[in-house]
C-alpha cells in the first residue's frame, strides 16, 4: 500500500505542475497552495482542475461580485450620507459599506438624514397636555423648525369654580378663598354701619361690599361714625371757644359787671358759667349772672379772679379768668398790734390779747379767710367760741391767725391784718386726777363799799363784795377732782376759820379749762350791774354747784387780811360728816400759803378786780381791762402761772 500512495502522488505532482514558484505566488496572494483560486484559470489546489468549485469567476445570477475584484464604492452621496467602499468576498458576495456615513432617522434640523433626497419630511411629535380641560395637539416640522402647536387646548386661568381645573396642574380650585358666585354677609353693624353682602368672583376674590352703609372719618355729631364703637372720641370734638374781658378795678363794695363770649365751631353752645375761683381773704363776694354776664361785689380789697366757662352741645368745655382788682376808697385805720396769751393752745380756742379796741373800731380774728371772733370798742382781748382746729399732739399744729381793725360805719374799710402765730393741741377726753403738776389754785377779791359783813349776814344793801376760788388745769386732758376737797384756814389756824368742800364724780376740770370752786358777790346801790346767767362753755369754765361747810360761813368768806399766814389747798381724800379738814404737810397738790401780803388786800395770783363796779387799779398781772368782772372767767395762762411752775409750761 505504501508503494501504491507514492506512486500516485508522484503522478499528481506531475500533473499539476506545481513548481515552488507557483507555491509562492499563491501564499503571495494570501490563499494556500491547496486552495483553489477562483477566476485565474489555474490549478491552484494541484488538483489537475482549474478553478474547480469556484462559482464567482464573473459576475453572474450566483455572484454578486468577482472574487478578488477590486474594492468598490457603495452607500448613497445623497444628503447628509457620505459613500464608503465594499470588497467582494470570497463567497462572491459584496462586504458590507465600511468607512462612510449612512443614512440615519429623519430629524427636523433643515438636514436631509434619511438621505432619501428629501428633508424633514412626515416629521410631527405630539405637544400641549392632556390633563384637566387641556388636549394634546400637533407640531410639524419644516425647514428644519417645530411648526405652533397645533389642535391642541390651552390651559387657561384658574377658575374658582368647584369642578374644573383649568390651569391644567393637576389641582381643583388651588389658592382660592371662595366658590365663584357665593355671596355672604359682610360689613359691620356697629355705630352708624350696616352690614351688605359681597359675592365670590371667578379668580376666587370676595367682590367688595355692596348694598350696606361702611364706615366713614368721624365727625363730631354724637355718632360713630367710623364705627370703631367710640362716639366722637378725642380730637374729633372742637371745644367752645370762649374769650373773658379784660380785668377791671374798683372801690370795693361796688357792683362790676363783666360779659363774657363764647362760640363752637362744630355745633352751639349749651350752657356757660361765671365762678369766683379766688378772693381776698376774708372777703364776702356777691356774684349774680345771667347767660354770659356776671355781676360782682367784693367787700374786702385785694384780687378776685373769675372764671368764665361755655360747654357745648357736645359736653365740650373751656375756661377762660378775669381778674377783679378792689381797693378801699376809706381811710383804713392802722394795722392793731397783738400778741396771744401763750403761744400754745390746748383747747383749740386761742386767747389774743391786744391795747383796748379805739373808739369807731371793731376788731376782727380771722383764720384762713374765716371769721373766728370779733371784738368791740373797749375790748381788750378776743377768743373764738369754739375749737378752730384738731390740733395735734404737742407741740401742737402751727397756724397763723389774722387780727385786723375795721371801722364800725364801714365794714369794707380795713387795715391790714396782723400775723398771729399759735400752734393747737389735740384734744384729750380720758380724765386724770389733780397733781402738783397739773392744776392751779386760785383766789380773787373785790373789795367794795359799805359795812361788810351786813348785820344779819343776809341784807346786802351796805356791804359788796366779791370773792371766788379758782382751779386751774395746765392738763390737755379733763383733771377728776372726785375724791378730792378743798379747805381754808386762817393765819392763826382757829377751827372757827376753817371752811371746806368735798368734790365728787360730777367735779371735772375741762383741759386747759377753769373750775369755779367758790364765787360769791353782793351788790350795792350804787352798783347795781348784774353778771347775768352763767356761761359753762365760756374760757373752759366749769360752776361748782357744792356748798361750802364749816362752823362760820357768815363773817366773810375768807379772812384777806390775815397776816400773810392764811392757807388755802386742795388735798387727796374727803371730810367725813362732823370731821373737820386737816392740814398735813406735804399733803395737797395745790396750796397758796400764804396767799395775800400783809396790807395788800386786793392782790391775788391772777387777775386785779378792785372796786365796786369793776374798775382797775394797780396790782399783780394781769392788769387788763375787764369789763365786766369776770372773776377770773378769762384765763390767761401764761400770766397765771407762778413759780414754781414755769410760765407756759406745757411748751
Amino acid at each position: 500500500m505504501r508503494v501504491r500512495f507514492a506512486i500516485a502522488a508522484l503522478v499528481l505532482l506531475s500533473a499539476c505542475e506545481c513548481d515552488r514558484a507557483r507555491v509562492r505566488e499563491v501564499e503571495d496572494a494570501g490563499v494556500p497552495c491547496d486552495i483553489e483560486v477562483c477566476g485565474n484559470d489555474r490549478d491552484d489546489d494541484c488538483d489537475g482542475l482549474s478553478d474547480e468549485g469556484c462559482p464567482c469567476l464573473r459576475v453572474s445570477e450566483v455572484c454578486e461580485c468577482v472574487v478578488g475584484g477590486p474594492q468598490e464604492p457603495c452607500g448613497p452621496a445623497v444628503g447628509a450620507c457620505v459613500p464608503a467602499t465594499r470588497t467582494c468576498q470570497l463567497d462572491g458576495r459584496w462586504s458590507a459599506c465600511t468607512g462612510g456615513l449612512g443614512p440615519t432617522d429623519e430629524r427636523c434640523d433643515g438636514v436631509d438624514n434619511d438621505c432619501d433626497g428629501a428633508t424633514d419630511e412626515g416629521l410631527t411629535r405630539v405637544c400641549g397636555l392632556s390633563r384637566g380641560v387641556c388636549r394634546e395637539g400637533v407640531e410639524r416640522c419644516a425647514a428644519g423648525a417645530w411648526s405652533a402647536c397645533e389642535g391642541a387646548t390651552d390651559a387657561g386661568v384658574e377658575r374658582c369654580d368647584g369642578r374644573l381645573d383649568e390651569d391644567c396642574d393637576g389641582e381643583v380650585d388651588e389658592g382660592c378663598a371662595c366658590i365663584e358666585g357665593a355671596t355672604e354677609p359682610c360689613g359691620s353693624d356697629a355705630g352708624v354701619c350696616r352690614p351688605g353682602a359681597r359675592t365670590c368672583q371667578a379668580d376666587g376674590g370676595w367682590s367688595a361690599c355692596l348694598g350696606g352703609t361702611n364706615p366713614s372719618p368721624e365727625v363730631c355729631d354724637r355718632l360713630d361714625n367710623d364705627c370703631d364703637g367710640r362716639v366722637d372720641q378725642p380730637g374729633t370734638c372742637q371745644p367752645p371757644v370762649v374769650m373773658c374781658p379784660a380785668a377791671r378795678a374798683a372801690p370795693t363794695a361796688t357792683p362790676v359787671t363783666f360779659v363774657g363770649t363764647a362760640a363752637d365751631t362744630d355745633g352751639t353752645i349749651a350752657s356757660t358759667q361765671w365762678t369766683v375761683t379766688q378772693r381776698p381773704p376774708g372777703a364776702t363776694v356777691t356774684l349774680t349772672t345771667t347767660n354770659a354776664q356776671a355781676s360782682v361785689q367784693v367787700d374786702l380789697p385785694g384780687s378776685t379772679t373769675l372764671q368764665f366757662c361755655a360747654t357745648d352741645d357736645d359736653a365740650q368745655t373751656a375756661c377762660c379768668t378775669t381778674v377783679l382788682s378792689t381797693a378801699s376808697s376809706c381811710a383804713s385805720p392802722p394795722a392793731p398790734p397783738a400778741s396771744t396769751a401763750c403761744a400754745t393752745s390746748w383747747d383749740g380756742r386761742p386767747i389774743v390779747q391786744f391795747s383796748p379796741v379805739p373808739a369807731l373800731l371793731q376788731y376782727e380774728l380771722s383764720l384762713a379767710g374765716t371769721v373766728l371772733a370779733t371784738a368791740s370798742t373797749g375790748h381788750n382781748h378776743v377768743r373764738p367760741q369754739t375749737r378752730i382746729a384738731p390740733g395735734a399732739p404737742p407741740p401742737g399744729q402751727a397756724l397763723t391767725l389774722e387780727l385786723r381793725a375795721c371801722r364800725v360805719n364801714d365794714p369794707t374799710c380795713c387795715s391790714q391784718p396782723t400775723p398771729v402765730f399759735v400752734r393747737v393741741v389735740e384734744a384729750c377726753t380720758s380724765a386724770v386726777p389733780p397733781t402738783a403738776a397739773n392744776v392751779v389754785l386760785s383766789e380773787y377779791v373785790v373789795t367794795g363799799e359799805g359795812s361788810c359783813p351786813s348785820p344779819d349776814c343776809v341784807t346786802m344793801d351796805t356791804c359788796q363784795a366779791g370773792e371766788a376760788v379758782e382751779i386751774t388745769s395746765l392738763s390737755n386732758c379733763p383733771v377728776t377732782l372726785d375724791g378730792f376737797h378743798f379747805a381754808y384756814r386762817n393765819s392763826n389756824a382757829s377751827t372757827a376759820s376753817l371752811r371746806w368742800m368735798n368734790f365728787g364724780a360730777m367735779d371735772v376740770i375741762p383741759p386747759r379749762g377753769v373750775y369755779v370752786a367758790i364765787r360769791n358777790r353782793q351788790y350795792a346801790p350804787t352798783c347795781a350791774a348784774s353778771l347775768g346767767a352763767e356761761q359753762p362753755g365760756l374760757f373752759g369754765l366749769r360752776i361748782s354747784s357744792l356748798s361750802m361747810q364749816g362752823p362760820n360761813l357768815c363773817s366773810g368768806w375768807f379772812n384777806n387780811t390775815g397776816g400773810g399766814q392764811s392757807e388755802l389747798r386742795v388735798a387727796a381724800g374727803t371730810i367725813a360728816t362732823g370731821m373737820t379738814p386737816t392740814f398735813s404737810p406735804g399733803t395737797a397738790v395745790a396750796r397758796i400759803a400764804p396767799y395775800l401780803s400783809t396790807g395788800t388786800a386786793c392782790t391775788s395770783v391772777g387777775f386785779d378786780a378792785v372796786d365796786s363796779c369793776g374798775t382797775v387799779a394797780g396790782g399783780n398781772q394781769p392788769n387788763q381791762l375787764l369789763t365786766p368782772n369776770q372773776l377770773g372767767r378769762l384765763w390767761h395762762p401764761c400770766d397765771a402761772v407762778l413759780a414754781p411752775v414755769p410760765a407756759c409750761v406745757r411748751n
